[in-house]
């Protein structure tokens, strides 16, 4: 279970060096705390991509960019969970969220309708905010 959770965008470099203390306030990012980030990225595409949880982790999914053992990890949002979350209708976003909290019920680590709502509304804001080339979504957890 991560205690804070931010994503944020940035360049392969600077995501990399927010490992350690996490984004700087100078990149476009949401914070929020209390649910493991890495389950929960990989909850999201194999929800929205019809893929399953199994064959992601087995894939190597999400991409781990940097992390100090024991400490703070830096993920790649893949493209596929980009994609899905860029093209979510309201609709869709808050299924996603009821069928995301019913579940993290079912696994013993409840989390509230209208924080899980919230979260992902703003992580899709986030996504389909205009990025520079060469910046990507990443989530940090520490």
């Amino acid at each position: 279970m991560s205690s804070i959770v931010r994503f944020f965008v940035a360049s392969p470099s600077d995501a990399t060096a927010s490992r350690a203390r996490g984004p700087n306030a100078s990149l476009r990012s949401v914070t929020y705390g209390n649910f493991d980030a890495e389950e929960a990225l990989l909850d999201w595409e194999s929800r929205l991509t019809g893929g399953t949880f199994d064959r992601l982790l087995e894939g190597g999914g999400p991409e781990v960019v940097a992390e100090d053992e024991g400490g703070p990890t830096v993920f790649l949002l893949s493209d596929a969970l980009l994609g899905e979350l860029a093209s979510l209708s309201d609709v869709r976003i808050g299924d996603t969220a009821a069928w995301w909290t019913e579940k993290k019920a079912r696994d013993g680590f409840p989390i509230d309708l209208p924080v899980a709502l919230r979260i992902l509304q703003d992580v899709v804001r986030l996504v389909r905010e205009e990025r520079p080339a060469g910046e990507n979504v990443y989530c940090w957890t520490g």
